[in-house]
């Protein structure tokens, strides 16, 4: 939902919206549908999880993105420019969320976890 406010508002009518994406290993710009950025398949899956009954960690984190949409869907649409309440909790979990779900803090978690688990042996 967030990268939706990011399409370039210049997209010729019937092509398909897009965003700028950068590539500062490859020293590449290119435009992509904001559904093709960012993700990698099976990212969050834990079948062993989904296997016992626990819910998918996908559909966790698809709650939390739904209620921070329409969060911000209300920012966006408001003349106030704060978020009070429950859209601002949501938010900021969001946010939280936000900084650890990504490749650089699980490697960073799992570094940090085989030297725990080195040091105890």
């Amino acid at each position: 939902f967030y990268l939706r406010n990011f399409r370039d508002p210049n997209v010729p009518e019937g092509q398909e919206p897009w965003i700028w994406v950068v590539d500062f290993k490859q020293h590449r710009i290119e435009r992509r549908a904001p559904k093709n950025v960012g993700k990698a398949a099976n990212y969050y899956a834990f079948p062993e999880v989904e296997a016992a009954g626990g819910e998918a960690v996908e559909s966790i984190l698809s709650k939390i993105e739904s209620a921070t949409a329409a969060a911000v869907r209300r920012l966006l649409a408001s003349d106030n420019s704060e978020l009070e309440g429950q859209d601002r909790v949501d938010l900021l979990f969001f946010m939280a969320v936000f900084a650890v779900r990504v490749p650089f803090f699980r490697n960073l978690t799992e570094k940090f976890a085989a030297n725990v688990a080195k040091n105890l042996m």
